[in-house]
């Protein structure tokens, strides 16, 4: 998928990491002391625009590599993005404090690792429920039922931090491919026959193998 960059675009990904390495404890710093936060995120994103105004980063903590922060990037599942997603991974180079990732991967054994306890048992906190699917589309209606701790802050902050974290347990290609719509709730106090977020992936592989039937519709009943 590279091939389909010219060497401009390929420059213009190498100029973002010879910028990055350059500026590489002060971006660190921002992130781990929250020393001139303000200033060095804004010049991370706006060099990563260069490269594409899309693009979304993301950097946090992971549990396998305590001393270093993770930088991801991610395409959410826009796929004409893929070949300078992929570049910006084979184009990376050695860093002192940070891994470098490419796509959002569905959250599963393998890889969580990658992840903060912290987001993981977040994760683990969302309930769900499936309100619809469609077996033509393979897209689902979801409502998200957020905990106490995000439903009492800002509500447009909460559903934003919500839908990130459901992207980051299905990750960016089922999340595109099967998320046609969310709603937001507060937990209820009777919880009986919801899910946790975490078992979304497992859940959707199972949808999407079965037919519409009295199987399925016991889901709706």
């Amino acid at each position: 998928m590279n091939k389909q960059l010219n060497p401009r675009q390929i420059k213009t990904i190498q100029n973002f990491w010879t910028w990055f390495q350059q500026n590489e404890q002060a971006i660190y710093h921002a992130y781990k002391l929250g020393i001139n936060s303000d200033e060095v995120i804004e010049n991370l994103h706006r060099n990563l625009n260069y490269v594409s105004k899309r693009i979304v980063i993301y950097i946090y903590m992971q549990n396998n590599q305590p001393n270093k922060f993770c930088v991801l990037f991610s395409a959410h599942g826009y796929r004409k993005l893929f070949p300078k997603i992929i570049a910006l991974g084979e184009k990376t180079p050695r860093l002192e404090y940070f891994t470098a990732h490419t796509f959002l991967k569905p959250l599963c054994a393998e890889n969580k690792n990658q992840f903060s306890d912290k987001l993981i048992e977040m994760i683990k906190s969302i309930l769900i429920k499936l309100e619809d699917y469609n077996t033509a589309s393979k897209k689902i209606i979801l409502t998200l039922y957020m905990p106490e701790n995000i439903s009492n802050e800002d509500k447009l902050y909460s559903k934003k931090y919500v839908k990130l974290l459901l992207r980051f347990t299905l990750g960016e290609i089922i999340f595109k491919k099967h998320i046609k719509e969310v709603y937001f709730k507060p937990i209820p106090r009777n919880t009986n026959g919801l899910l946790s977020l975490s078992e979304l992936p497992e859940f959707i592989d199972y949808l999407a193998k079965i037919n519409y039937s009295r199987k399925l519709k016991i889901f709706f009943e």
